[in-house]
């Protein structure tokens, strides 16, 4: 018989018992162990369809006010400034849902978490500053934010909290290569809202997306994608543990530091006391986001020298190797030779 056939047998060997084979709660993906729709329990689909819901609905509505500024004329405004800012994060959000749960991400879901916080504090202080721009569009955000964002964020944090099974399936229960695989994750995650920050610092800065200087220009043509490869580079040198190319990583990561603290200074000196409420918004929200990127690029550096320390202890073969990883011992995180 074929090894296809006799594979059909085995996989059917319980159903003429009348027992059902039990769906698969995990398969081995390009980049590694991935939970299926089939492994998530109720609390989990729950969040994941709550989550949905909630960043769609506010997409949508953002939208609408994003495609109203456009039709109007307007932008220029901090409306349409705030509401790009809004999509992309809600397209991030949307990330953070599928990869952080189905991937047990759980440094994911704490980034969601702070991104569902700071869209709702967004569209409440908006509202009370911004008078003059108040309209029921943007009562009905408000509304929503503040009546969805907390079951929200109370679901993510509860699931974070008991991830493990996947974990487990990747790096055995050996605590040492649990260990390396947090650390591992935690500066994955930092990658990534690294990027999320940058580029709604980058939007802030521009504020107006029709005219653009020459700097804002070459900001957005060459420091988004700079950014963004400088990243994903990041990731690949963790993955592989490229000790060497650490180094190139930190030197090109100079750059981020850079133009945070010189776009920072600029915004401050251009304060003025003319400013209209949305305007000095726009001016205040600029410089926290260049704060906040500063921060995480310094966390990234610590962490990268976490990292860098852990490199050649066995987590490349355990945890990023595909093919290696469905070879080794559960209990030990050793390689099986057959």
């Amino acid at each position: 018989m074929s090894a296809d056939g006799s594979n059909a047998e085995d996989s059917t060997e319980y159903s003429r018992y009348g027992i059902r084979d039990a769906p698969q709660t995990a398969v081995a993906t390009p980049l590694g162990q991935t939970r299926t729709c089939a492994g998530l329990n109720a609390k989990e689909t729950s969040f994941l369809v709550i989550s949905i819901v909630n960043i769609l609905t506010a997409l949508g509505v953002t939208l609408y006010r994003f495609i109203t500024v456009i039709k109007d004329g307007q932008s220029g405004s901090a409306d349409f400034t705030f509401a790009l800012i809004l999509i992309i994060n809600g397209a991030f959000s949307i990330f953070y849902v599928f990869h952080g749960l189905l991937r047990e991400k759980k440094y994911e879901l704490y980034v969601l978490i702070l991104a569902i916080l700071v869209v709702m504090v967004y569209c409440i202080v908006e509202y009370i500053v911004n008078a003059d721009g108040r309209s029921t569009l943007k009562l009905v955000r408000l509304i929503l934010a503040v009546v969805l964002a907390p079951p929200n964020i109370v679901l993510a944090w509860s699931i974070a909290r008991h991830f493990g099974y996947l974990t487990f399936r990747i790096v055995g229960a050996s605590e040492y290569l649990q260990y390396l695989y947090k650390q591992a994750s935690i500066f994955s995650s930092l990658l990534k809202f690294d990027v999320q920050v940058t580029v709604s610092f980058v939007i802030l800065v521009l504020k107006d997306g029709t005219t653009l200087d020459l700097f804002q220009q070459v900001a957005l043509g060459v420091g988004l994608p700079y950014s963004v490869l400088w990243n994903i580079y990041g990731w690949f040198i963790l993955r592989r543990e490229w000790k060497k190319q650490v180094w190139v990583f930190v030197f090109f990561g100079l750059a981020k530091p850079a133009y945070y603290i010189f776009q920072i200074v600029k915004e401050y000196m251009r304060k003025s006391d003319t400013y209209t409420g949305s305007e000095n918004f726009i001016v205040y929200s600029t410089l926290v986001a260049g704060a906040l990127g500063l921060i995480i690029w310094v966390v990234i550096m610590i962490e990268l020298k976490i990292v860098y320390k852990n490199f050649g202890q066995g987590l490349k073969e355990r945890a990023f190797d595909v093919l290696s990883s469905e070879k080794t011992s559960l209990i030990t995180g050793r390689r099986i030779h057959s």
